[in-house]
C-alpha cells in the first residue's frame, strides 16, 4: 500500500490491486448512458489524468454510473469509482475535490468485496450524445 494525499484526503492505496479491478470488470457498453458517458468524456485534462492514474482509476468506467439530462441538451453524470484501500484522513460525503468540470467526494461503504475499499464518488456535467440519447 502507497500513502497518496490528494488536498485534504490521505488514502492508503493498492494501486494495482485498483487496477486489476477495473481490468476484470464488466464494461457496460451496452447501457446508453455508459455509451454517452464514454463519448462526452473523451477529453480528459492532465489534472484529471493525474489524480486517475495516482488512483489507478478508469475514469471511463465507474463503478456505478447515473446520468440525469440538465438544460442546455446537458447530462449530469453522477456514480462513483472503487478504490482498493483504506482512508486514513478525509471527509465523507463532502464535495471537496474539484478537477475541471468534476466533482468528487469520499464515500466509505461495506459491501462483498474480500479487500479494504472504498469508493470515490463523482458528479460532472457534459454536453449530451444526442444520437445516443434518442436511441
Amino acid at each position: 500500500m502507497a500513502e497518496i494525499r490528494i488536498n485534504h484526503w490521505l488514502l492508503n492505496i493498492e494501486k494495482e490491486k485498483t487496477k486489476a479491478l477495473y481490468a476484470t470488470q464488466l464494461r457496460m457498453d451496452e447501457d446508453v448512458h455508459y455509451q454517452s458517458f464514454h463519448e462526452a468524456n473523451q477529453i480528459l485534462d492532465a489534472d484529471l489524468l493525474h489524480f486517475s492514474n495516482t488512483l489507478g482509476l478508469d475514469l471511463q468506467q465507474p463503478t456505478i454510473l447515473n446520468a440525469f439530462p440538465v438544460e442546455g441538451e446537458q447530462i449530469m453524470y453522477s456514480g462513483y469509482y472503487t478504490v482498493c484501500g483504506d482512508i486514513i484522513e478525509g471527509e465523507m460525503d463532502a464535495w471537496d475535490v474539484v478537477i475541471g468540470k468534476y466533482c468528487f467526494s469520499l464515500i466509505e461503504e461495506d459491501s462483498i468485496l474480500a479487500e479494504p475499499h472504498f469508493h470515490i464518488g463523482f458528479e460532472v456535467v457534459l454536453p449530451a450524445s444526442l444520437e445516443l440519447i434518442k436511441k
